[in-house]
């Protein structure tokens, strides 16, 4: 008699959920990341001459907390144009949740479309401890910007983004958009399109556009370790986004009765939320990007408005140590830059020189609280017509590092712009109108005598005063009966024109240096001193 067979238990049977449709809320989150993104691509393309925007060009800037709130912090400050939109933010985010970061973020739109197309397989890596570094990072710029430096820039997904965009795809967008589609071809048949931004006059050209690329290329390299690593783990925008969300009433439910624990949302999270309870969820982690939901066959998942926390886990683990050492890196860093090595101040206190060089854009503020201020977004740099505006590199120190100089050889400032303070975000650049321009000292210009086809052979050349647009060159006349000329420094404001246009090459004759710039005084002032040179 042989013994009965064991009774086979059925196998469960996960049924595969059918598409989405495109009204489910999933495609329309996908869309409206499409939109924002093509919103943010428009806008920065409209950051030139003529300057004529439906919406504000730095309106993302606008809405960035924490830019809005480290450049507070550094200055002492508050942004007006920043409080309505980096405050909005900051209350949706409270009412329901992270939803900037999955819907809005361009930089959360650049690294998913890095992760769908570039790094699809992945190794499975345990990669939750690595996920507290961003609390940590946030923590260290806010100590940083209590002490007035401003290390934002470097961590600051808007700020990274625009800054590759500018300084890494112009150049390329330049080449192709002339020669791909033909320059003369252009000219000729659409000469109104040759005018528009989109093709600009001057190929634009930037300092260390590589390490820019490199910098970028390793956030979204990231992505092969997991799915948005930049975002789970190092944004500090993420962060604090993360730290107000825990309020949030889009909270996602599970049935209990009805999850099968197949661990499939767990699989496609692309923030890692899901606990390895899946009906648990870490609130400071989602991003409200409803991948889950169709995913779930017996559709036990929702993410509905709600105040039940059942499942909703609120908590953050940040090590008190680690929390106070990143807060000791962020005072040290702070230190470090605040120590004005190498730096020579003049009689006046509130002027400090690290390099004749130092030629900062008209209407900035004085070089302290234009430090505390500047994001170095790059957005001063994309609209200059001339391509004048570079990433500093020494001329400012290490503090002053990838901020606007001007680079009189590169381009000069056009008298008729003033773009520059139209577009920055954080008024580090204080709007300022064209006609204010004849006094706003960023400069001065010096003649090398040594070099100068006038002053050293005796030759005839007028290109210094022919392009002189605020007249400040004058001519000496000789005992030889011979014209030389000389710059009348009340009326040179340090564009850089004159030296943009100067025929001796390599280094020009006449040369733009920072002991003309009078940021420190008042633009009243400024005009007194362009009426009354010697004050009386």
């Amino acid at each position: 008699m042989t013994a009965p067979e064991p009774a086979r238990t059925k196998p469960i049977k996960i049924t595969r959920p059918p598409k989405p449709k495109w009204w489910r809320i999933q495609n329309i989150r996908r869309m409206a990341q499409a939109a924002f993104f093509l919103l943010f691509l428009g806008l920065l393309a409209q950051t030139a001459l003529p300057l004529r925007p439906l919406l504000p060009v730095d309106l993302f800037f606008r809405a960035d907390p924490l830019v809005f709130l480290t450049a507070g912090l550094a200055s002492r400050a508050v942004t007006p144009s920043m409080v309505v939109f980096s405050v909005g933010v900051l209350v949706i985010t409270v009412l329901l949740g992270r939803f900037f970061c999955g819907w809005v973020c361009p930089m959360g739109t650049a690294v998913d479309l890095s992760d769908r197309f570039l790094f699809r397989v992945r190794k499975n890596r345990d990669l939750s401890p690595y996920r507290n570094l961003k609390y940590y990072i946030l923590a260290s710029l806010l100590v940083s910007a209590l002490f007035s430096a401003q290390p934002t820039y470097f961590f600051d997904p808007l700020s990274l983004i625009t800054r590759t965009l500018v300084w890494v795809a112009v150049s390329p967008l330049w080449i192709m958009g002339r020669w791909l589609g033909g320059q003369e071809l252009v000219y000729r048949l659409a000469p109104s399109l040759a005018q528009t931004p989109l093709i600009p006059q001057i190929q634009p050209y930037f300092r260390a556009h590589w390490l820019a690329a490199l910098i970028f290329a390793a956030v979204l390299a990231l992505g092969y370790a997991s799915r948005r690593f930049w975002c789970r783990n190092l944004c500090p925008l993420g962060a604090l986004l993360a730290l107000l969300s825990r309020w949030g009433l889009v909270r996602r439910q599970v049935k209990d009765d009805a999850c099968l624990e197949c661990r499939r949302c767990d699989r496609e999270c692309k923030m890692g939320a899901i606990q390895p309870d899946p009906r648990r969820t870490q609130a400071t982690e989602c991003i409200e990007c409803y991948n889950c939901v169709p995913l779930c066959g017996p559709r036990s998942t929702a993410l509905p408005l709600a105040l039940s926390r059942a499942g909703f886990d609120t908590g953050v683990d940040v090590k008190r140590r680690r929390l106070l050492g990143a807060a000791g890196i962020g005072a040290l860093w702070a230190g470090l830059v605040n120590g004005d090595l190498g730096a020579k101040r003049s009689g006046n206190s509130e002027i400090r020189s690290l390099s004749p060089a130092l030629i900062r854009p008209p209407g900035s503020l004085a070089e302290a609280p234009f430090l505390d201020r500047c994001t170095r977004c790059a957005l001063c740099m994309k609209a200059c017509p001339t391509g004048g505006l570079q990433p500093a590199l020494a001329e400012a120190g290490l503090e002053g590092f990838w901020t606007p100089v001007l680079v009189p050889h590169i381009g000069y400032c056009a008298q008729h712009c003033n773009l520059c303070g139209e577009v920055c975000p954080t008024d580090a650049i204080q709007p300022f109108t064209p006609e204010e321009k004849s006094h706003l000292y960023i400069g001065r210009a010096v003649i090398d005598r040594s070099d100068c086809l006038v002053w050293a052979q005796g030759k005839e050349c007028l290109v210094c005063d022919e392009h002189c647009s605020y007249r400040a060159i004058a001519w000496e006349e000789g005992e030889d009966g011979s014209r030389r000329p000389l710059v009348r420094s009340h009326l040179c404001t340090g564009c850089g024109e004159c030296e943009n246009k100067c025929p001796v090459q390599p280094r020009a004759a006449i040369r733009v240096i920072s002991f003309g710039d009078r940021r420190h005084l008042s633009r009243e002032a400024q005009a007194r001193l362009r009426q009354d040179p010697q004050g009386t």
